[in-house]
C-alpha cells in the first residue's frame, strides 16, 4: 500500500496522489537527489497475476519514447525503476518518473464552466500543432494517440504542455499491420479504434477538442 510521505526507490518522496486507475497510480512527489529538491510526477503500474502484458508493453514504451524526446513543452523524462514486493511497497511495481509542470489542464477548465474565446482556442491550437509537428517529424514517426483537454495543460507560464504519453506508438501504422487498441471515444478517430493510426489521426483528436473547448460539449 503507498501513501504519502513514502520513499521510492532510496529517492522519490511521495506527495499527494493524483490518479489511481486499475493498477496504475500517478503521484506527485519530491526528488531527494536534486539540490533544491524538486517536485517530479511519478507514474506507477503494479505487476499482479490480473495484469495485462499489453499494459507493461505501453508503459515500458512510453518510458523508452520520453526517454529519446526533447521538446520544451513536453514534460522530460527523468528516471525508470523496479520495486520489489518485498522493498515494503506490498506489490511488485514499475516507476516512471518524469518532469512536473505546474499548471492546470483543460478539462479542469471545462469542469469549472469556463467557455474558451476563438483567439484563445487558435492559440493552443498554434502550440499544439508545434509539439505534434516534431513529434510527427521523428523517424519514425511518433503517435501520441490520446490527445484530449485532460492531456492538455496550461502551464503556470501561459505555454501548452501536452502530457501523459501512455498510449504512444513510436510508428505510424501500415496496412496490414495491427497495434495496441488505444484512445478515448469521442476524441480518437474510428481507424485508431481497429488498430491504424496515423499521424493524422492525432489531428483529428485535436480538433475534437478544440471543438470541445469552444462549446462547452465533447
Amino acid at each position: 500500500m503507498l501513501q504519502a510521505q513514502q520513499i521510492l526507490n532510496e529517492r522519490y518522496q511521495l506527495q499527494q496522489q493524483l490518479g489511481n486507475n486499475a493498477g496504475r497510480q500517478t503521484w506527485l512527489a519530491v526528488d531527494l537527489d536534486t539540490s533544491p529538491t524538486e517536485l517530479v510526477i511519478v507514474k506507477l503500474l503494479a505487476f499482479h497475476p490480473q495484469m495485462q502484458w499489453n499494459e507493461f508493453k505501453l508503459f515500458e514504451r512510453e518510458a523508452q519514447i520520453l526517454k529519446q524526446l526533447n521538446h520544451p513543452r513536453i514534460p522530460c523524462y527523468r528516471d525508470y525503476f523496479s520495486l520489489d514486493k518485498h522493498s515494503g511497497v506490498g506489490l511488485s511495481w514499475f516507476g516512471l518518473v518524469q518532469q512536473y509542470i505546474p499548471g492546470v489542464s483543460l478539462q479542469e477548465y471545462l469542469a469549472q464552466g469556463q467557455r474558451f474565446t476563438e483567439a484563445e482556442v487558435t492559440s493552443i491550437a498554434q502550440e499544439v500543432l508545434e509539439i505534434l509537428s516534431y513529434l510527427h517529424s521523428i523517424q519514425p514517426p511518433v503517435l501520441h494517440r490520446d490527445i484530449k483537454p485532460s492531456n492538455l495543460i496550461w502551464g503556470d507560464d501561459g505555454q501548452v504542455y501536452l502530457v501523459d504519453f501512455g498510449a504512444v506508438q513510436d510508428t505510424a501504422a501500415a496496412e496490414g499491420v495491427s497495434f495496441t487498441v488505444v484512445g478515448t471515444t469521442g476524441y480518437a478517430p474510428l481507424e485508431q479504434f481497429w488498430g491504424k493510426a496515423v499521424p493524422a489521426s492525432d489531428l483529428y483528436a485535436l480538433g475534437a477538442s478544440l471543438i470541445h473547448l469552444l462549446m462547452g460539449v465533447a
